[in-house]
């Protein structure tokens, strides 16, 4: 998700008022607010990390 929405977003700030057209033909990634995009990798960094625990069986008795 992250390397389909950097381009994108970079993109958002060169295109300003330059684009002509509606703004259905966009991608939809442009409207990623930069928070979510943000709490969704934390999130799936902290799954990975977990599950890598789990499977070297750290903190188990």
């Amino acid at each position: 998700m992250l390397a389909r929405w950097i381009p994108v977003h970079r993109d958002r700030a060169t295109a300003g008022a330059a684009a002509q057209g509606p703004e259905a033909t966009a991608p939809a990634e442009r409207h990623f607010p930069v928070a979510v995009v943000l709490a969704h990798g934390l999130l799936a960094v902290v799954t990975l990390v977990l599950v890598l625990l789990s499977a070297l069986g750290a903190g188990g008795s």
